[in-house]
């Protein structure tokens, strides 16, 4: 397990220090958690105890990892008093498996009515989805079938079976690059006789829809606002979407195991969904934009079956040291982006680490770079496979080739390929070092 806290960790910690209400939830999940549930009775000697503020607490524990899940779910996370057994049978509770894009997958309790708490809870953090998200609004989502949605591997469901309430899920199909153009046909077909108000989308599919309907100038139908989850929104991904979408991109951050975490806000910011979650921001480095990256560490309020405290989602962000947001919005953590996964991070000659996002704003500035993957040796040199618009000039690998130079410091051979290499989830990892 990783401990630690640190002074500025602390300080980030107690941005909703003066809400009563939050600081109740943040007590009460500590508690069951310490007081009842069985894995965490190693953590209590590192409790300084009620007399401590609460998140002070919280900063003194360790975090949670998906190894001590997988080694010790479920009776590890289930608090004392909970019958597990009986909400399984009674379907309000389910087993669940993540989808693994970085280690091996978790097996989790899932509760739909919890996480409609937690995704609800957060559309008040955007101004355009609050006009338009009431919960009976139509949405349409385009993502990994192993991630979301009705799938029956090597067979087409036709879109009634697809259609579940108010959502339609638009893709059957594990990665944009086995898509046919009468499967790109059909789904922008029905996003159109569909009429969502709202598109929810892993951002690497949506711009592969994009681009298609770019490159062949065809009509696409325009939603009130577009979410982006399930992966990294890349530049290189949105700088396609724009040409062809108008709707607010709005990028959103959370996992099966915590519910809906973070919200960008209408200025570009991301907030923390401080109704069902509690964050710890544990910080690594300063960087030379004066942000701070730092490591996240999430504990979800509310579940019916399982406990989790400080569970180290993964990923990396950047929270800056300066002014409110304009939003106006001050309680929980801001964070001035979401950068990647920390499984993702390569390295510079000197050590320095390069987030998916510090890569992916270099690439960002060849327009006619669509995608890329960074593979990283042991020694330091990378491997870069892009994909390119049609008709993109010859010189671009080349061109992409001194710019990751100058931020690695490290010889690099790019080349243009017709397609990302996928995980098995149907999700991409835009930078690996060998063994990562």
């Amino acid at each position: 397990m990783n401990g630690g806290a640190t002074d500025s960790g602390l300080r980030a910690g107690l941005s909703s220090g003066g809400n009563p209400a939050y600081l109740g939830r943040c007590s009460a999940a500590l508690e069951q958690a310490l007081g009842a549930t069985p894995f965490y009775a190693a953590w209590r000697a590192a409790d300084p105890g009620l007399a401590a503020p609460v998140l002070s607490r919280y900063a003194a524990l360790p975090a949670l990892t998906k190894a001590d899940i997988r080694a010790h779910f479920p009776e590890g996370f289930v608090p004392a008093g909970v019958d597990f057994e009986t909400e399984l049978q009674s379907g309000r509770t389910s087993y669940v498996s993540t989808s693994g894009s970085t280690a091996d997958r978790v097996t989790l309790f899932w509760s739909q009515a919890w996480w409609d708490h937690s995704e609800r809870a957060s559309w008040k953090l955007n101004a355009h989805l609050r006009r338009v998200a009431d919960g009976a609004h139509r949405e349409a989502v385009l993502a990994s079938p192993r991630c979301v949605g009705p799938c029956r591997e090597g067979d087409a469901l036709p879109v009634g079976k697809r259609t579940l309430g108010r959502l339609l899920f638009l893709n059957q199909t594990v990665n944009p690059a086995s898509w046919t153009d009468g499967d790109r046909c059909r789904m922008l077909g029905e996003l159109a006789a569909f009429r969502p108000a709202v598109l929810e989308a892993d951002p690497f599919y949506l711009a592969a829809l994009a681009a298609f309907a770019l490159d062949r100038r065809l009509p696409v139908y325009q939603p009130a606002v577009i979410t982006f989850t399930y992966s990294f929104p890349a530049q290189v991904f949105l700088n396609v979407i724009r040409q062809v979408f108008t709707a607010p991109l709005v990028s959103s951050h959370g996992s099966t195991e915590t519910g809906y975490v973070f919200m960008e806000c209408e200025h570009g910011r991301m907030h923390q969904n401080t109704d069902s979650c509690h964050v710890d921001f544990v910080p690594l480095e300063s960087r030379v934009s004066g942000t701070v990256l730092g490591r996240l560490l999430v504990t979800p309020f509310g579940h019916p079956v399982q406990s989790f405290v400080r569970f180290d989602v993964g990923d990396l962000a950047e929270r800056s040291p300066t002014q409110p947001c304009l939003c106006g919005r001050r309680e929980g953590l801001t964070l001035e982006r979401i950068v990647g996964r920390s499984a993702d991070v390569t390295l510079t000659r000197d050590g320095r680490r390069v987030t998916v996002a510090d890569a992916d704003a270099v690439l960002a500035e060849e327009p006619a770079v669509r995608g890329f993957q960074i593979d990283q040796s042991d020694a330091g040199e990378l491997r870069v496979r892009l994909v390119l618009a049609p008709h993109a000039a010859g010189d671009v690998p080349r061109r992409a080739e001194r710019r990751l130079a100058d931020l690695y410091d490290f010889p690099v051979v790019a080349e243009a390929v017709a397609a990302l290499e996928h995980e098995a989830s149907g999700k991409v990892r835009l930078a690996r070092r060998t063994g990562g």
